[in-house]
Protein backbone atom coordinates (compact mmCIF):
# COMPACT_ATOMS: atom_id res chain seq x y z
CA UNK A 1 0.00 0.00 0.00
CA UNK A 2 1.50 3.61 -1.04
CA UNK A 3 2.29 5.77 1.57
CA UNK A 4 3.39 9.42 1.91
CA UNK A 5 6.89 10.10 3.23
CA UNK A 6 8.53 13.49 3.91
CA UNK A 7 12.13 13.09 3.73
CA UNK A 8 14.99 15.01 3.82
CA UNK A 9 18.34 14.47 1.29
CA UNK A 10 21.58 17.08 1.35
CA UNK A 11 18.80 19.31 3.74
CA UNK A 12 16.20 19.44 1.20
CA UNK A 13 12.74 18.24 2.59
CA UNK A 14 10.52 17.08 -0.17
CA UNK A 15 7.45 14.50 0.10
CA UNK A 16 7.50 11.12 -1.54
CA UNK A 17 5.15 7.93 -2.16
CA UNK A 18 6.06 4.57 -1.34
CA UNK A 19 5.28 0.84 -1.30
CA UNK A 20 8.27 0.54 1.08
CA UNK A 21 8.13 0.69 4.54
CA UNK A 22 9.12 3.42 6.17
CA UNK A 23 12.67 1.34 7.93
CA UNK A 24 13.37 0.89 4.12
CA UNK A 25 12.62 4.54 3.00
CA UNK A 26 14.55 5.90 5.81
CA UNK A 27 17.53 3.42 4.27
CA UNK A 28 17.17 4.57 1.51
CA UNK A 29 17.25 7.87 2.89
CA UNK A 30 20.69 7.56 4.55
CA UNK A 31 21.85 5.73 1.55
CA UNK A 32 21.51 8.75 -0.71
CA UNK A 33 22.20 11.42 1.81
CA UNK A 34 25.64 10.16 2.63
CA UNK A 35 26.28 9.69 -1.22
CA UNK A 36 25.39 13.14 -1.77
CA UNK A 37 27.32 14.51 1.18
CA UNK A 38 30.31 12.66 0.14
CA UNK A 39 30.15 14.07 -3.06
CA UNK A 40 30.11 17.65 -1.99
CA UNK A 41 32.54 17.09 0.07
CA UNK A 42 34.64 16.17 -2.52
CA UNK A 43 33.98 19.14 -4.23
CA UNK A 44 33.37 21.98 -2.75
CA UNK A 45 31.99 23.74 -5.91
CA UNK A 46 28.95 20.88 -6.65
CA UNK A 47 25.78 22.38 -6.23
CA UNK A 48 23.15 20.00 -4.44
CA UNK A 49 21.81 19.44 -7.73
CA UNK A 50 24.69 18.84 -9.48
CA UNK A 51 25.72 16.34 -6.62
CA UNK A 52 22.10 14.78 -7.03
CA UNK A 53 23.24 14.09 -10.86
CA UNK A 54 26.31 12.57 -10.26
CA UNK A 55 24.64 10.72 -7.15
CA UNK A 56 22.29 9.22 -9.99
CA UNK A 57 24.61 8.58 -12.06
CA UNK A 58 26.82 7.10 -9.92
CA UNK A 59 23.89 4.93 -9.09
CA UNK A 60 23.14 4.19 -12.45
CA UNK A 61 26.71 3.29 -13.59
CA UNK A 62 26.16 0.50 -10.22
CA UNK A 63 22.85 -0.83 -11.60
CA UNK A 64 24.46 -1.40 -15.31
CA UNK A 65 27.32 -3.29 -13.64
CA UNK A 66 25.84 -5.10 -11.51
CA UNK A 67 23.29 -6.50 -14.64
CA UNK A 68 26.23 -7.18 -16.47
CA UNK A 69 27.85 -9.38 -13.43
CA UNK A 70 24.06 -11.02 -13.13
CA UNK A 71 23.95 -11.85 -16.92
CA UNK A 72 27.53 -13.45 -16.61
CA UNK A 73 26.72 -15.30 -13.66
CA UNK A 74 23.60 -16.53 -14.99
CA UNK A 75 25.53 -17.61 -18.12
CA UNK A 76 27.92 -19.33 -15.85
CA UNK A 77 24.81 -21.33 -14.25
CA UNK A 78 23.41 -22.24 -17.01
CA UNK A 79 26.78 -23.86 -18.41
CA UNK A 80 26.87 -25.44 -15.33
CA UNK A 81 23.36 -26.84 -15.38
CA UNK A 82 23.75 -28.28 -18.77
CA UNK A 83 27.44 -29.90 -17.56
CA UNK A 84 25.42 -31.28 -14.97
CA UNK A 85 22.56 -32.19 -16.71
CA UNK A 86 25.07 -34.23 -19.17
CA UNK A 87 27.00 -35.74 -16.30
CA UNK A 88 24.13 -37.21 -14.76
CA UNK A 89 23.11 -38.67 -18.15
CA UNK A 90 26.61 -40.35 -18.68
CA UNK A 91 26.36 -41.43 -15.39
CA UNK A 92 23.20 -43.47 -15.69
CA UNK A 93 24.13 -44.87 -19.28
CA UNK A 94 27.32 -46.33 -17.23
CA UNK A 95 25.17 -47.75 -14.17
CA UNK A 96 23.19 -49.43 -17.11
CA UNK A 97 26.25 -50.58 -18.71
CA UNK A 98 27.45 -52.13 -14.73
CA UNK A 99 23.81 -53.64 -14.22
CA UNK A 100 24.26 -55.47 -17.61
CA UNK A 101 27.77 -56.23 -17.19
CA UNK A 102 26.56 -57.79 -13.61
CA UNK A 103 23.81 -59.38 -15.27
CA UNK A 104 26.70 -61.39 -17.69
CA UNK A 105 29.04 -62.89 -14.16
Amino acid sequence: MKQKYTITVADIEMNVVSDESAEAVEALVGIVDRKMREISLMSKRCSKSEAALLCALDYCSDRIKAQRRLKALESKLAMTEAAVDELEAENEQLRRELELLRGKD
